[in-house]
């Protein structure tokens, strides 16, 4: 079996050229962790998600790597947070989209669940010319591996 049964058509997609803005709207709309980012053919060039809008508040010496990890004695509070999204709101989430791994279609349904699980929070399925063809969420699955049961 492939990761197909799993795999739906993307709900919406984002463009380099669309704002920091326009992405969170389109994420909150649609209660995705992450929307793929395609060119006008459709190939996928990458994610852009509350991960990477949860990066843009950090610090930049949190971003750095695993090098700072105990933040305690940073003092920020959630307005300055929310000052620091504000100023980048207008940006091009090109800038700041993830580059991900991609499954084909024909990748084992075994297979996509490990990514999954592993922590993808999803699936870019492209076919061999890098054409995104569907979308696959852990929620995705978990709704097709329960059926009507």
């Amino acid at each position: 079996m492939t990761c197909n049964c799993i795999t739906m058509p993307p709900p919406a997609t984002l463009a380099k050229g669309d704002s920091i803005a326009e992405a969170i709207v389109k994420l909150q709309q649609y209660a995705l962790p992450a929307l793929p980012v395609v060119d006008a053919k459709g190939h996928f060039l990458g994610i852009f998600g509350h991960r990477e809008v949860i990066g843009l508040v950090l610090p930049r010496a949190a971003r750095a790597g695993d090098a700072l990890q105990d933040l305690s004695f940073v003092g920020d509070t959630v307005d300055e947070l929310r000052k620091r999204l504000g100023s980048v709101l207008t940006e091009q989430v090109g800038r700041y989209m993830a580059p991900h791994r991609t499954v084909r279609p024909e990748t084992s349904l075994v297979e996509a669940l490990l990514l999954l699980y592993r922590g993808d929070a999803v699936l870019a399925v492209c076919d061999p010319a890098g054409i995104l063809v569907g979308f696959a969420t852990a929620a995705d699955a978990a709704n097709c591996l329960k059926g009507d049961a």
